[in-house]
C-alpha cells in the first residue's frame, strides 16, 4: 500500500508461507485474539489497532506472533 494511504489504525501482514495461515488464526483464537483474517480480497492477516485496544493487547499480539514465527520458521 502506497505511504499516503496506509492507515495507522489496522495493520497488514502476511506469513512467508500461506499454507500456515489457518493454523495462525486458529492459534490466535486459542490466544484470545480474535478477528485477524485479512480482507477477502486481500488475503494475509489485518490487525485493528483501534482506540479500544490497549498496549497489553498489542504485546499479547507480538508475543504470539514471535512465539509461531519460532514454531514455524
Amino acid at each position: 500500500v502506497d505511504v499516503r494511504y496506509r492507515s495507522w489504525m489496522n495493520v497488514p501482514f502476511t506469513l512467508v508461507d500461506e499454507k500456515l495461515d489457518g493454523a495462525f488464526l486458529k492459534g490466535a483464537e486459542s490466544a484470545g485474539l480474535l478477528g485477524l483474517k485479512g480482507h477477502r480480497a486481500v488475503g494475509g492477516m489485518r490487525a485493528s489497532l483501534y482506540n479500544a485496544v490497549s498496549e497489553n493487547s498489542v504485546a499479547v499480539l507480538i508475543d504470539y506472533m514471535r512465539e509461531f514465527q519460532r514454531a514455524n520458521g
